[in-house]
């Protein structure tokens, strides 16, 4: 007999099926973890992450595997019919190298995406983000995707320290490589973002709002520059979320997004757009005392999911 409270049991994410080698037969959502930190420029403790998303998501699994969930505040059935499964976490050694460590997560990605699954990412510092691109891309036969970030940093530096591959850089090694044929940045704010940082991306064509631009605007205005359709790639670093709901991250910075803020944004991407992939990286369980930081990367990936596969363009699964 398998417990349905979240307290009994294995901590899968959702209590979803451990299946290390899943099939299209197995469900529709492929949920992986990457659980390193090595790329921290500050506090550490990432690594922890993808056991600390996991626990937390059983709070809601309550749901039998692919029964609809209502969701009054959006006044929506979500996860209709949608079984998540999850294949437990890349292994990754300690002190690997960064070539080591960009092979091990891209050929894992790369063989997930290739199921037919939506792959969704569990962090893992910022870094970990680039290795997934990679391998996503390879599963597309690198066909470039629109990349959606909501972040408190830009992750756009060239280097940091003499370092080409840390938390702070994923997304310029993702452009330069031709993974990606666009990029929203979303929440940005702080006085770690350097001017020429700035004006470097929005050069190269990256759509920068401000997080007080952001807070204020409505979702769907944010977004309309990205086709209806067109596949995207959401990455969540949870410092975008204000660190008074959400502490338990490395490089935290006063204000930022709110639950529900967040929560619109996402929805209206895999809403407008055809959701490929997504991750939620950052969260630090040693600084997550109370477990709300888990709690919200746990509930946005249920609603943003829960809005691509009940949306007008469903993720079209092999």
């Amino acid at each position: 007999m398998i417990s349905e409270f979240p307290y009994a049991g294995i901590a899968s994410f959702l209590k979803a099926p451990l299946i290390a080698r899943p099939t299209r037969a197995d469900g529709e959502v492929a949920i992986f973890g990457v659980p390193f930190d090595q790329g921290t420029t500050a506090r550490p403790g990432a690594r922890f992450g993808p056991r600390a998303i996991r626990d937390a998501s059983t709070m809601y699994a309550y749901f039998p595997p692919g029964e609809p969930v209502y969701d009054g505040e959006v006044d929506a059935w979500i996860l209709d019919g949608v079984r998540f499964v999850d294949v437990g976490d890349v292994d990754i050694p300690p002190m690997a190298p960064p070539e080591l460590f960009h092979e091990t997560v891209s050929a894992q990605v790369t063989s997930l995406a290739r199921t037919g699954l939506l792959p969704v990412g569990l962090g893992g510092d910022h870094s970990v983000t680039y290795p997934i691109l990679r391998g996503l891309s390879a599963a597309r036969d690198g066909r470039p995707f629109h990349l959606v970030q909501l972040d408190t940093h830009m992750d756009y530096w060239d280097d940091e320290g003499g370092q080409r591959y840390t938390h702070a850089s994923p997304i310029i090694r993702a452009h330069e490589d031709g993974l990606v044929d666009g990029i929203t940045q979303l929440g940005i704010r702080g006085v770690h973002t350097m001017r020429d940082n700035i004006e470097l991306a929005r050069e190269r064509g990256v759509r920068v709002f401000w997080c007080a631009q952001a807070k204020h605007a409505p979702a769907e205005d944010l977004i309309a520059h990205i086709e209806p359709g067109a596949d995207v790639y959401i990455t969540l670093d949870i410092d975008a979320l204000d660190p008074a709901i959400a502490p338990g991250t490395g490089t935290p910075e006063p204000g930022g997004f709110t639950y529900y803020e967040a929560k619109a944004i996402m929805r209206a991407v895999a809403q407008r757009g055809r959701l490929v992939g997504l991750d939620v990286v950052e969260v630090s369980q040693p600084y997550d005392v109370s477990q709300t930081t888990a709690q919200h990367a746990a509930r946005l990936i249920i609603d943003t999911v829960g809005a691509a596969f009940s949306g007008p363009t469903a993720p079209h699964l092999a």
